[in-house]
């Protein structure tokens, strides 16, 4: 039996470092084609590491097009997205799970439903009630579709659920109001689940091409994602190097939150909620 035990973790300890390797190795590709030289990109041999380092690539990427305005973009709508989304994911779980009203059962069903519709079925409808609102080319444009996302408030109703009534009921012996009871009570004990929505939000709206590509017109309102590919497009075939340095540049940030996020979630999940 223990070396059968011994034998199982090698072989699984074997496919991890097989599938990390897969996943893993397109974005080391993608770093070392973004320090290459055009000559090195197009080469009949398979070569990772450049001959030639070339990080003027990076900054050869600002000096393209309006490249440092579609990152000010992106930054803006993944801000202020993820905040409005969170906090009506918040409010609105906290109705579902802790509020009593006609229909609540129904409304979360309906809500839930929500989930199973493809996004891109959605895109008309929005892009008609967007337009009416004359918010084409604007940051709200961009932001307002992707606000009420049901996965953070399915989400954070499951966690609510799990806290304590007792919790509560002794809050609201104290005179403790319902403004004080969501900010003082139920923020805080969601705060690992809010941050897990946040990181899912964060990544919608940084990654989002399809809506910023059928809403804006401007070149000045694009974001990231959409930027790259008109990079592309100016660019040509000819200029691989600097695509891949912009990729990069649109990766890290997404992977910084990433590592800061999963700590953090760690951290929060493993601590207790309720002490004493």
């Amino acid at each position: 039996m223990k070396v059968h035990s011994v034998f199982s973790r090698r072989v699984s300890l074997i496919l991890l470092v097989l599938f990390g390797i897969i996943i893993v190795f397109p974005y080391v590709w993608m770093i070392a084609t973004s320090l290459k030289s055009p000559e090195e990109v197009f080469t009949p041999q398979m070569r990772l590491l450049p001959r030639h380092w070339r990080p003027s690539n990076y900054s050869d990427v600002f000096a393209v097009g309006s490249f440092p305005r579609y990152i000010l973009n992106s930054f803006i709508v993944t801000a202020a997205g993820t905040l409005l989304e969170c906090a009506i994911a918040f409010m609105g779980a906290y109705a579902l799970a802790r509020l009593n009203f006609i229909g609540k059962k129904a409304l979360f069903l309906l809500i839930i439903g929500t989930l199973m519709i493809p996004p891109h079925i959605l895109m008309l409808p929005s892009y008609i009630m967007i337009s009416r609102l004359r918010l084409l080319d604007t940051y709200l444009g961009l932001i307002l579709p992707r606000a009420g996302a049901a996965f953070g408030i399915f989400l954070l109703r499951q966690h609510m659920l799990t806290i304590p009534n007792d919790i509560a009921d002794a809050a609201e012996i104290d005179g403790t109001g319902l403004g004080d009871m969501m900010l003082k009570i139920y923020l805080p004990l969601s705060f690992p689940v809010l941050v897990t929505v946040g990181v899912f939000s964060m990544i919608g709206f940084w990654n989002d091409y399809y809506w910023p590509l059928i809403i804006t017109s401007k070149s000045e309102m694009r974001t990231l994602a959409l930027g790259i590919s008109h990079f592309k497009s100016l660019e040509g075939m000819g200029q691989w190097e600097l695509l891949m340095a912009a990729a990069t540049i649109a990766t890290l940030p997404m992977l910084i939150v990433f590592f800061l996020s999963r700590k953090t979630v760690i951290e929060n999940m493993t601590t207790g909620s309720v002490k004493g």
